[in-house]
């Protein structure tokens, strides 16, 4: 499931230490699915009423408390000292919430790694908007959006999403589309949300033609999107000593695109060759790179971000 490192302008964790989350985040989900698939194995002490589960792990606890201090007063008061010396502060956003899915009922082995994926989600949304002391507004609508869980769900871990992201270009802000930072490449995404089996006919002009069933209608030419998406971050890259290629993509994988006299520096995948591009990008099996996590640093340098203090810091 790749990593959500920036949303539109909200504050995220990635830009305070992008050295350090994108391997935590590896690290959490990898420690996360190990733990579902045990519950999966053994499904009945997930099934436990909840209440009652709660009560066995409070009474779990306070035993294992209960054991600890009697192994303390054992102990002479010098070693006890040294004990409590040690104890470490805990650092708050190492306890992450995630709720793992529940085990009930009969669902298959992709369901279930669905409802895997969907329990990561909320986490995922959480980092993309707050840090330990600053916090942004998130809407709810994202739980739902369904692009945003396309970009996420189905590709490696090792992918970084930045999902409509605010440039400050000349200290004015612009939005940009969706740019995709794997361990070799750059992609500057324009997903086309069109109807299925539509003909998407373009050019050079301002206006593209789009065929729908009988109908025809106008629509911006894309091109233009993915022209301004790709100069900004060829900008910024020189800058940090980065040579990261930078492909710009436009996507439409349930119709067709044809382009006549249009722009040849942009790989098109429509329905045609989806699927062998997909299988592509999900084989990607390079782990993380210095210079991707350079790069990915360097974007988010460049990026806005509208945020205030958590209310425990305020």
């Amino acid at each position: 499931m790749a990593q959500l490192i920036k949303l539109q302008d909200y504050i995220t964790r990635y830009e305070v230490d992008i050295y350090r989350y994108p391997n935590q985040y590896i690290r959490l989900k990898k420690q996360q699915w190990n733990t579902f698939e045990a519950m999966l194995k053994n499904p009945v002490d997930a099934t436990i009423p909840e209440v009652e589960q709660l009560e066995e792990e409070k009474a779990g606890k306070e035993s294992k408390l209960s054991s600890l201090f009697k192994s303390f007063k054992r102990k002479d008061d010098d070693v006890e000292d040294l004990y409590i010396g040690k104890v470490s502060p805990v650092v708050p956003d190492m306890e992450e919430e995630w709720k793992l899915p529940e085990i009930r009922g009969k669902k298959s082995p992709e369901e279930r790694k669905q409802q895997f994926l969907d329990s990561i989600l909320p986490l995922q949304l959480k980092w993309a908007s707050s840090t330990i002391r600053e916090m942004s507004h998130l809407q709810k609508n994202y739980r739902r959006e369904t692009l945003l869980k396309y970009f996420l769900q189905r590709f490696p871990d090792t992918f970084f999403v930045m999902y409509k992201p605010i440039f400050l270009v000349k200290q004015a802000p612009v939005e940009l589309e969706i740019i995709i930072i794997t361990p070799n490449e750059i992609f500057a995404v324009y997903y086309m949300d069109e109807q299925d089996e539509s003909v998407i006919l373009g050019n050079n002009d301002r206006f593209w033609s789009i065929r729908e069933k009988e109908n025809e209608r106008k629509i911006v030419n894309p091109t233009i999107s993915l022209n301004r998406m790709g100069a900004i971050i060829k900008n910024i890259l020189p800058q940090y000593e980065i040579s990261l290629p930078v492909t710009k993509l436009l996507l439409h994988p349930k119709g067709y695109i044809d382009i006549f006299d249009g722009p040849t520096d942009v790989q098109v995948i429509d329905k045609r060759t989806y699927d062998k591009w997909f299988e592509k990008m999900r084989e990607n099996r390079l782990p993380l790179k210095h210079s991707q996590l350079k790069a990915a640093g360097a974007l988010l340098s460049h990026c806005q971000s509208t945020y205030i203090d958590r209310p425990e810091w305020q």
